[in-house]
C-alpha cells in the first residue's frame, strides 16, 4: 500500500516529504547548533534533533536519468547534520540527474536512551527507505536497478547496515559510506552491492579502520569496492570545502558513479 505524501511547511526544503512510519508520533526539532562547533559551516545552518519518526525529503532531478540515492546525514545518532551532509548533497546529486531522498532517521536520547538501539533504529529506517523508493520508483521515473544508499558518519553506519542486512525488496544497487563506523560483526552477503567509501587519515581511528575493513570484507566477498583515504580533512567534512585533500571526494565519487553507469540515461 502506498505511503502518504505530505507537503513541507518550512521554506528552502524539498517540495514534498514521505513519512515512512506514520504509526510513530512527530516531534523532531530544527535548531541552530553552537557556532563554535567545528562542523558548522555558517551562522544560519540548521540541524535536526530528536527525530521520533523517519521521514524522507524528496529532491527530484529536473532531468532524471533513472538513478536515485537515499542520503543519510550523520550526527552520532544524536542529531542530523541535515544541510552539509544531506540537503547540499541532494542538490549536488540533482546536478548529475540523480534524484535524492534525504532521510531523517530516528535519533536522539529523547527517542531512545540506548545508543545501541538508536543505531538499530537507524538501520531499520534505512532499509524501509530503500524498500519504499524501489516500490514507488515509477513515480519519480527511476530505474529500480539503480537505487543506492549513501551516508556520513552515523549515516555511514546506516549505509553499511543497509548494504549487508537487506532483503530482496530493500537491497541497494550500490552503497556509499563516507567516514563511517561499521556495525559490529557485520557480514558481507554474496550478493552485496558495489561500494565506494572515503575517509580522512586524520579522522578518528574508528573511521579509518572501518574504511580498510570494508576494503578487506568486500575483497573477500569478491565484490568491487573503491576506497579513498585522504591525508587530511578530519571528520564531518561533507559538502563543506576545507581547502584540504578531502575536497576531492565529490569529484572522485562523480567519476565512480559515471563508471558504474549511474549518471547517464536509463539502461
Amino acid at each position: 500500500m502506498a505511503l502518504p505524501l505530505f507537503v513541507l511547511a518550512l521554506p528552502l526544503l524539498a517540495a514534498e516529504e514521505i513519512v515512512l512510519r506514520p504509526d510513530l508520533p512527530a516531534g523532531e526539532e530544527l535548531y541552530t547548533p553552537e557556532a563554535t562547533n567545528e562542523h558548522v559551516k555558517s551562522p544560519t545552518e540548521k540541524w535536526v534533533r530528536n527525530v521520533r519518526r523517519p521521514v524522507m525529503e524528496v529532491y527530484p532531478a529536473s532531468k532524471p536519468n533513472g538513478t536515485a540515492i537515499v542520503v543519510a546525514p550523520g550526527g552520532g545518532f544524536n542529531i542530523l547534520a541535515i544541510e552539509h551532509e544531506g540537503r547540499d548533497v541532494a542538490r549536488w546529486l540533482n546536478n548529475m540527474g540523480i534524484t535524492a531522498f534525504v532521510l531523517r532517521y530516528r535519533c536522539g536520547a529523547a527517542v531512545e536512551p540506548s545508543r545501541e538501539l538508536r543505531a538499530q533504529f537507524a538501520v531499520e529506517d534505512g532499509l524501509l527507505a530503500m524498500k519504499t523508493v524501489r516500490a514507488r520508483a515509477a513515480e519519480w521515473k527511476l530505474d529500480p536497478r539503480r537505487i543506492g544508499v549513501m551516508g556520513f558518519s552515523a549515516g555511514g553506519y546506516l549505509t553499511i547496515g543497509v548494504a549487508t542486512q537487506y532483503t530482496a525488496e530493500s537491497r541497494p544497487s550500490f552503497a556509499i559510506p563516507i567516514y563511517a563506523v561499521a556495525p559490529p560483526g557485520y557480514a558481507v552477503p554474496a550478493g552485496a552491492p558495489p561500494l565506494f567509501t572515503a575517509v580522512a587519515f586524520d579522522d578518528n581511528e574508528r573511521m579509518t579502520s572501518t574504511a580498510t575493513g570494508l576494503a578487506d570484507s568486500w575483497k573477500k566477498a569478491k565484490i568491487p569496492a573503491e576506497v579513498h583515504i585522504f591525508p587530511d580533512g578530519g571528520h564531518g567534512f561533507g559538502m563543506n570545502k576545507k581547502g584540504k585533500s578531502c575536497d576531492a571526494w565529490t569529484d572522485l565519487l562523480a567519476a565512480w558513479l559515471k563508471r558504474q553507469g549511474l549518471t547517464g540515461g536509463k539502461s
